[in-house]
């Protein structure tokens, strides 16, 4: 019986680059489109999300 090897590769998820990229995009939108409170709120809430999103991947890569 052969030896079967299985390599489990992890998916590479979205760069550093697009992720700024996507955040400052998300950003631009609200402060065109959305008043102050929507801004603020949105904003806080964007920030949450990414930072939520870069620990739990950089706590994968520990």
């Amino acid at each position: 019986m052969a030896d079967d090897v299985h390599v489990h590769s992890k998916p590479e998820g979205v760069s550093l680059g697009a992720s700024i990229t996507i955040f400052l995009l998300l950003v631009i939108i609200l402060a065109v489109f959305g008043d102050l409170f929507t801004f603020i709120f949105g904003l806080i809430g964007l920030v949450i999300t990414f930072a939520a999103f870069y620990t739990d991947h950089s706590a994968d890569d520990h």
